[in-house]
C-alpha cells in the first residue's frame, strides 16, 4: 500500500514578510479608527440631517401631546 505524505510547510521568518504583515495590520487599524471617527464626527452631514429630522419630529410630537393634555383638561 502506497502512503502519501501530507506536506507541512514552515512559516517563513523573512523580515520582509514580518514587516509586510505588520503593515497590513497597521492599515486595518488605521482604516477602522478613521471609519469610527468619521461616523462620530459632528461634521458628518448624514448625522446633521438625521438630528434635524429627529428634533423636528420631537417638536411636532410635543405639540400634539400639549393639545391632547388641553383636551383632557377641558373634559
Amino acid at each position: 500500500m502506497l502512503l502519501l505524505s501530507i506536506p507541512f510547510y514552515d512559516v517563513p521568518s523573512s523580515p520582509l514578510l514580518i514587516i509586510g504583515g505588520l503593515g497590513i495590520v497597521l492599515a486595518l487599524v488605521v482604516f477602522f479608527l478613521a471609519y469610527k471617527k468619521y461616523f462620530n464626527s459632528p461634521l458628518n452631514k448624514e448625522i446633521q440631517i438625521k438630528r434635524k429630522t429627529l428634533l423636528k419630529e420631537k417638536k411636532e410630537l410635543n405639540q400634539k401631546l400639549e393639545k391632547i393634555e388641553q383636551d383632557l383638561k377641558n373634559l
